[in-house]
């Protein structure tokens, strides 16, 4: 896999680590990687709880290419096919969808959302901008996406994919400071911002 230069930046983050322990969480890792490879990007993704398991959800993402953040080695997430053709890749996070004008949506602790990070997708046989991916539903602490159109109704009911606040300024941060930028594309819904 292709690294970008100075690609690797580790984070010690106590108060992060903590947070996860508290909630029995795996969402915070103290290494963030800068990938360039296929990955599937369910920043904004609809997801529907998985029948008969409601710790997981089936979440509908895009698949792009380029540069994303993973806090997983991206040699372990590899875009890859198998012998029938069908292709997988991993979700990742990047700054693609608030670059073309995706606002951040932030909703209340207690409401379902989807942990996509690192997570295993299957890339839709019928349409290769699409991929399907396995996430694990939460309902813990406040969280943010870019799906539900800035519309914080749907924050009881569409199961988006999401982050926490904590774990979203961890990502904003580094793809900041790992792409050299002098500002987050990042723009929100609401007049406070995490």
């Amino acid at each position: 896999m292709k690294y970008l230069k100075g690609a690797l930046v580790s984070y010690i983050l106590p108060a992060m680590a903590a947070f996860a322990m508290a909630f029995g969480c795996s969402q915070t890792s103290n290494t963030s990687y800068l990938c360039k490879h296929q990955y599937a990007l369910c920043t904004s993704a609809m997801c529907v709880p998985q029948p008969g398991d409601p710790t997981k959800a089936t979440c509908f993402c895009d698949v792009e290419e380029g540069t994303s953040m993973s806090t997983s080695s991206c040699d372990k997430l590899k875009p890859s096919r198998d012998a029938n053709g069908i292709g997988t890749v991993y979700s990742t996070f990047s700054f693609k969808q608030f670059q073309e004008g995706k606002k951040g949506m932030q909703c209340p602790s207690g409401t379902p959302w989807t942990w996509c990070l690192n997570k295993l997708c299957t890339v839709d046989p019928s349409n290769p901008k699409r991929a399907i991916c396995t996430c694990d539903v939460m309902r813990t602490g406040e969280w943010t996406t870019l799906g539900g159109g800035c519309d914080t109704s749907t924050c009881m009911t569409g199961y988006w994919s999401g982050a926490t606040i904590q774990a979203f300024e961890q990502a904003n941060s580094f793809m900041t400071k790992a792409l050299g930028l002098d500002k987050s594309p990042a723009k929100w819904c609401q007049a406070d911002t995490p």
